[in-house]
């Protein structure tokens, strides 16, 4: 389960709400009064939440490990966290958290981070990373391995 963003206690249901300009993952009752902007909802019963994030009509979802992909990143451009979060303006340690997958991004942070690391943690909700689509059948080939 994922701690509130603001007074950290776990949460069953995460609300993506605007405080002071800054888009933050809270429980239920640190929501109320606040500027909604999504709420996240189980897309199955008992399965985990889907990680996705939407500002207005842009809807993105974040790939699985996108905390260990943050972190490597970081460690082939030695990059200390505390320098990356000057870079773009970010507490360290929410970045922690970020990069430990205990809390999401928000769609801004996100986009900075991406930009500041040259890495890609979004894809399009929805999408899904397909191997051989559109082929036919009979397995991948040499030709596939060196043409992607």
């Amino acid at each position: 389960m994922e701690e509130c963003e603001l007074c950290g206690r776990q949460m069953k249901e995460v609300y993506i709400v605007s405080v002071e300009g800054a888009d933050l993952r809270v429980c239920t009752s640190c929501a109320k009064g606040k500027k909604l902007l999504y709420k996240e909802v189980e897309e199955k019963r008992g399965a985990a939440p889907r990680r996705t994030i939407k500002k207005g009509e842009e809807e993105v979802e974040l790939v699985d490990g996108y905390g260990k992909m943050i972190h490597s990143a970081r460690d082939r451009m030695q990059l200390p966290l505390k320098v990356l979060a000057e870079m773009i303006n970010e507490k360290e340690a929410h970045l922690l958290r970020i990069e430990e997958e205990k809390t999401q991004p928000s769609i801004e942070l996100t986009r900075k981070i991406e930009k500041a690391l040259n890495i890609k943690i979004t894809q399009q909700r929805g999408d899904e990373p397909r191997v051989g689509a559109g082929r036919k059948p009979g397995g991948i080939t040499l030709g596939d391995y060196f043409n992607s």
